[in-house]
């Protein structure tokens, strides 16, 4: 088995990759595949973001 070649080990950048060929690009489908790939990070960021602030007024950062 070829490590490439085995879908369930592709990261996300790579299978948003198989999305745009020499021929044509799927706009569509990628932007679609780009939304779903971003939405577990932003829903862990908001369920998080009062950790996030605090920890950093915590830390004395000034900026």
């Amino acid at each position: 088995m070829v490590i490439g070649q085995d879908r369930d080990a592709w990261t996300v950048q790579v299978a948003l990759s198989t999305f745009t060929t020499a021929q044509s690009v799927k706009l569509h489908e990628l932007f679609v595949a780009a939304a779903v790939s971003v939405l577990p990070l932003l829903v862990v960021f908001l369920v998080l973001q009062r950790y996030i602030v605090a920890g950093v007024e915590r830390s004395g950062i000034d900026g």
